[in-house]
């Protein structure tokens, strides 16, 4: 099998690398028209080299990316120009608009208004009437009834530790995160800090290098996850690949093969919720470690990179 992929310029994107990485581990045969996320430097082709190699292909990846500074994103141009709409897939990994940045207003609205996540130009109608497939990440039940088609990022090789850890865990809670407008990352900053007045071992420090913040993951009985401008974080599969017990805020999206609440993973809606989960389960350990265990054995099964590409073609082919 042939895969042309569409990948936005350099510009770093979870699920591009997510996409990227998994169409190798498939050993489909992969050719990209921009360097970055993963594309390996022999597989980035010249502008007409890619055009050829696009019109032969079985499949063409069209794969988001956000405009930003000198980051141009997608070259949509190039997907009409390739003129294969139907063999042509768009992976949309936007949140809040289809161009992935808020509308004015839009973050704060949002706080007390979820359905405000939604921006008012949510779906690339565009791309949406041109592919024979659509598929999007943040994708809500009322996208599916569009022929939208739910995809969530997974947990890339980068998000494992290296290490096993060989003592026993040190620390009751990890909850640490870039930015605290979304969802309840604020709030569960406050009460993570509350407990740890109260005498618990938790982790709030942010601005950590990256084998530290998976060091601290593993070392933690309970990591806690939140939406961001997206309800599917890449932190969820972080702290999973981990196997520290995953709390995350309940998502509203589409979620294939979900885990299960208090068997592979904790869910919470509110703040009130976190906390008395937070506080029932630090006082049964024994239950984090299971939970932690199962959660890393459900995100093998189905939610690496290689499983991704496989749900993609098992879609496209159905």
């Amino acid at each position: 099998m042939k895969i042309a992929a569409i990948t936005p310029y350099q510009k770093p994107d979870y699920l591009v690398e997510t996409i990227i990485e998994g169409i190798y581990k498939n050993g489909i045969d992969l050719k990209c028209s921009c360097p970055g996320n993963g594309a390996k430097e022999k597989d980035i082709l010249s502008s007409n080299e890619f055009y050829q190699y696009a019109k032969e292909a079985d499949y063409v990846f069209a794969l988001w990316g956000k405009k930003r500074g000198n980051f141009p994103g997608i070259d949509y141009n190039l997907v009409k120009k390739i003129n294969q709409p139907y063999k042509t897939v768009y992976l949309d990994g936007s949140e809040w608009t289809y161009s992935g940045h808020p509308e004015p207003g839009q973050v704060i609205e949002a706080k007390s208004n979820l359905s405000r996540r939604k921006g008012k130009e949510w779906i690339n109608k565009d791309m949406l009437d041109y592919c024979r497939w659509y598929f999007k990440r943040e994708c809500y039940p009322e996208d599916t009834k569009l022929g939208i088609i739910p995809l969530l990022f997974g947990a890339v090789d980068k998000n494992f530790n290296e290490y096993e850890l060989l003592e026993d865990k040190t620390i009751d809670i990890f909850c640490s995160f870039g930015q605290l407008n979304d969802g309840l990352r604020s709030e569960a900053l406050h009460i993570c800090k509350k407990l740890q007045n109260e005498g618990y071992n938790v982790v709030t420090r942010g601005n950590l290098d990256y084998k530290n913040f998976k060091n601290y993951i593993l070392s933690s009985y309970i990591s806690i996850d939140a939406w961001g401008g997206g309800d599917c974080c890449a932190r969820l599969w972080e702290i999973l690949a981990n196997k520290s017990c995953a709390f995350t805020q309940k998502y509203n999206i589409e979620f294939p093969y979900d885990f299960t609440d208090g068997k592979n993973i904790v869910k919470y809606n509110t703040s009130k919720e976190l906390e008395d989960k937070l506080r029932y389960y630090l006082n049964v350990k024994d239950k984090c470690l299971k939970i932690g265990e199962e959660g890393y054995k459900h995100l093998i099964k189905y939610h690496t990179p290689k499983k991704r590409v496989e749900y993609i073609l098992n879609k496209i082919n159905e």
